[in-house]
């Protein structure tokens, strides 16, 4: 693995320095790329970030394909692609968050923190800052994380 061979170069070539952090894409939609990643992290006693917790705007639920990002975002054409293969886990999400009475991004970010991450979420707005912080102070059960 990539972050075992860094981790390895940084402790032997580089003065014992240890690798403290890794930071990637992780989220509810990337999960299955980045699995891996917790055990790996493990091994080499780094911190794994999860960079794009609510994979761009998208695990936010607001979106769908009624209702993209405005022309000229570059992220209204990823989302036309994702949102169509996206459809059985956002929903999953949304019944989550209702029955959890959170919302969305909340569920998608305390999900990063049950998977011992790092979450850094974007917040363009106060609103949506605040909106984070209330990922934080409870956990989804275990069944909910798998």
């Amino acid at each position: 693995n990539q972050l075992q061979k860094i981790a390895t170069y940084m402790k032997e070539d580089r003065n014992n320095a240890p690798l403290a952090t890794a930071q990637v894409q992780y989220s509810l939609m990337t999960y299955g790329v980045g699995k891996e990643m917790n055990d790996v992290c493990e091994d080499v006693n780094c911190r794994l970030i999860s960079y794009s917790p609510l994979c761009l705007g998208l695990l936010t639920c607001k979106y769908d394909l009624d209702n993209l990002p405005k022309q000229g975002n570059p992220r209204r054409q990823l989302f036309r692609e994702l949102l169509p293969g996206a459809q059985p886990l956002l929903s999953t999400l949304k019944a989550m968050s209702t029955e959890l009475d959170k919302s969305p991004s909340q569920v998608a970010i305390n999900w990063c923190l049950c998977k011992d991450t790092v979450p850094i979420p974007g917040a363009r707005t106060l609103k949506q800052a605040e909106e984070n912080l209330g990922a934080v102070g409870w956990r989804l059960s275990d069944d909910m994380v798998e």
